[in-house]
């Protein structure tokens, strides 16, 4: 079960065990949920069948990660993105997945250039799709770098970095509107195939950088796009009622 199946059975294992959280952290930074909306204790209770106890824990625990923020007397606001935010998690990214690709350099095999090349195919097959899904390919965008922390063994950094990678997960889902930006991400990752199986360390830094810094010509293109999802903005859009509509598919409408 993959993509938006995930989402369908969090919900459904929320209400069998309890805990709201991995639901709510998914529906925030897959753009399920409009940054900015507000919801009410009352309105997630109902959704999930949950007592207020789970709920508030979940929020607190969103609250400390920067997910959301909790309105005395208002409720609870989905956090705008936070540009500062993301520039901190994209660096903490950048320094830590670097050094595993260093060491994913020194050790890989004929065996892992083939999983990398499997999920660069299944990119490529997305591009060529008259409709694209954004998040199968951003999916597939994680099971490619992922590959580099499992033959490595370092799959704990790569679980603490995308535990603080909310506010950048969403700016990589918005850049991911256009299909030329999705066919620039496949091209630099089959650069950085051709840079690891020649064992090129200085080529695969400058391809590797280039990969995560194409946020930085995107960005004003973003704060333009739609800047009252963007923290400290001035502008604001109605937002969509909890669980009602799928934000990042509405995004989709507008652009068609």
């Amino acid at each position: 079960m993959q993509y938006d199946d995930q989402l369908t059975s969090l919900k459904e294992q929320a209400l069998h065990d309890g805990e709201v959280y991995p639901v709510l952290r998914r529906a925030i930074v897959e753009l399920y949920l409009q940054p900015g909306t507000v919801l009410s204790i009352k309105d997630i209770c109902q959704q999930f069948e949950l007592g207020r106890s789970p709920v508030r824990d979940a929020l607190i625990r969103l609250d400390q990660e920067g997910l959301v923020t909790l309105l005395p007397q208002r409720g609870t606001m989905i956090s705008q993105i936070d540009l500062s935010r993301v520039e901190q998690e994209r660096f903490l990214r950048l320094s830590v997945e670097e050094e595993v690709m260093k060491l994913f350099m020194a050790c890989h095999t004929p065996s892992d250039i083939t999983l990398l090349n499997e999920a660069l195919r299944q990119q490529r097959e997305i591009c060529d799709l008259k409709e694209v899904d954004t998040r199968r390919f951003l999916w597939l965008d994680d099971q490619f770098h992922q590959v580099f922390y499992t033959v490595t063994e370092k799959l704990f950094c790569l679980q603490a970095v995308q535990n603080v990678g909310g506010h950048y997960r969403r700016m990589r889902l918005l850049a991911c509107g256009t299909n030329s930006s999705l066919k620039e991400i496949v091209s630099q990752h089959s650069a950085l195939i051709t840079a690891l199986q020649v064992r090129d360390t200085e080529l695969m830094s400058n391809v590797f950088h280039a990969h995560l810094r194409k946020l930085d010509r995107e960005e004003r293109l973003l704060l333009k796009q739609y800047p009252h999802l963007f923290k400290s903005s001035s502008k604001h859009e109605p937002v969509s009622p909890l669980w009602k509509a799928d934000y990042l598919q509405t995004l989709k409408s507008k652009r068609g």
